[in-house]
């Protein structure tokens, strides 16, 4: 139910959400949310270095602020301003399956090393 929103709203694709659904469905509700706040925590990093490696700080803030002026006002970000979709092939986006992956590895090897000790 996380994901839905954001599908939604159209910052992650479909597979985004059905791959989390899925990594749900085998590690159960609890071991979900350790690997979602991984997931998130890697994610943001990575977005941090594919928004420097573009050089695109300001136009990331800007479309930050376009964001939260949209769903202030009840409206969909991409009604408003296609290049945020996700959809959109202009959009800068970053895979997010990846960092999933990444995401439940880590999750996995620090459950199995505390679990260790």
């Amino acid at each position: 139910m996380i994901y839905l929103p954001l599908y939604l709203l159209r910052a992650l694709g479909a597979g985004d959400v059905k791959l989390m659904a899925a990594v749900g469905a085998i590690v159960g509700p609890a071991n979900w949310f350790g690997i979602f706040l991984l997931t998130s925590l890697l994610g943001g990093a990575a977005a941090l270095v594919l928004i420097a490696s573009k050089g695109r700080f300001r136009r990331t803030g800007e479309n930050i602020g376009l964001v939260l002026r949209s769903l202030r006002t009840g409206r969909a970000p991409f009604n408003d301003h296609p290049l945020l979709d996700v959809r959109s092939t202009e959009s800068m986006r970053l895979p997010h399956a990846a960092v999933v992956a990444w995401g439940a590895l880590g999750f996995v090897l620090l459950t199995s090393i505390s679990s260790h000790r």
